[in-house]
């Protein structure tokens, strides 16, 4: 696969998933950083969620990302087996499908089933999903060379979001689960090129955003998000995060509420 340009303790609980608080509070990520999630989410980008062991909580990443969406969008969740009976009368630019991931192992969403739903990327629906993969290349890779996908269908996928997942210290010690990048896949005359928003620094312990002209560029030639809103969308979002988590409003249930009843005051 070529490529050109620049490179820029908590497991899932079905039962009672975890908010962006609640993981940040983990160190998982801080709320900067999700702010600027929040703002890619909110465009209603197509994102993969991608890591290389088990239970390094790629789902429980997805759906914090997927909470960030407008309450407008429709989430569609993908089968094995699926047909696809949603899209006639379906309005692309309010659907997004979900695949709990995208494996050829068991009953996960491969094959046919995959390449059509990012296929789809292509006539303006989005796509979320997770994927066993240690860096954002190869996540791409796998697509590429495993799935199928060509290039010109894999720029349509906006965001990749690696997670980096370590023993802690001593024997007793929990897991250390981490965002190790964001990145977006921008496609170039020869390839893709991969621009790196935020990248986990060497000592594991904080996340390094990018500059505000990176991310002015970036952002918008991936989203379409005008330069001069990139910066105050994320203060204010960062802000309204930070005022949640002060009010102990950390629950899924409650961040949620709260993010829906921002949207209806924007």
């Amino acid at each position: 696969m070529n490529f050109y340009g620049r490179r820029g303790g908590w497991f899932m609980d079905r039962g009672n998933p975890l908010s962006v608080l609640e993981i940040a509070n983990t160190g998982t990520l801080d709320l900067r950083l999700a702010s600027l999630l929040w703002v890619i989410m909110e465009r209603r980008a197509s994102v993969l969620v991608a890591a290389g062991p088990s239970n390094a909580g790629k789902s429980t990443t997805l759906n914090v990302l997927l909470d960030f969406m407008r309450p407008e969008v429709k989430r569609i969740d993908l089968q094995a087996d699926d047909e696809f009976q949603f899209l006639p009368g379906a309005k692309p630019s309010t659907t997004y499908m979900v695949a709990a991931e995208f494996s050829d192992f068991g009953a996960y969403i491969w094959g046919d089933v995959a390449l059509k739903a990012f296929e789809l990327l292509t006539q303006g629906y989005g796509v979320g999903g997770t994927l066993h993969a240690e860096t954002d290349e190869e996540a791409l890779g796998i697509l590429h060379q495993y799935l199928g996908l060509s290039l010109p269908t894999l720029a349509h996928i906006d965001a990749i979001v690696t997670l980096r997942v370590t023993g802690g210290r001593g024997r007793d010690a929990d897991t250390v689960r981490r965002i190790n990048s964001v990145s977006l896949p921008i496609p170039r005359k020869n390839g893709l090129s991969l621009a790196t928003l935020a990248r986990l620094t060497p000592n594991g312990n904080d996340i390094d955003i990018a500059g505000e002209k990176e991310l002015q560029l970036a952002l918008a030639a991936k989203l379409n998000i005008k330069a001069d809103r990139i910066a105050p969308e994320m203060a204010e979002r960062e802000q309204f995060l930070r005022r949640l988590k002060d009010e102990g409003k950390l629950s899924r249930d409650e961040v949620r509420k709260g993010i829906i009843e921002f949207y209806k005051s924007h």
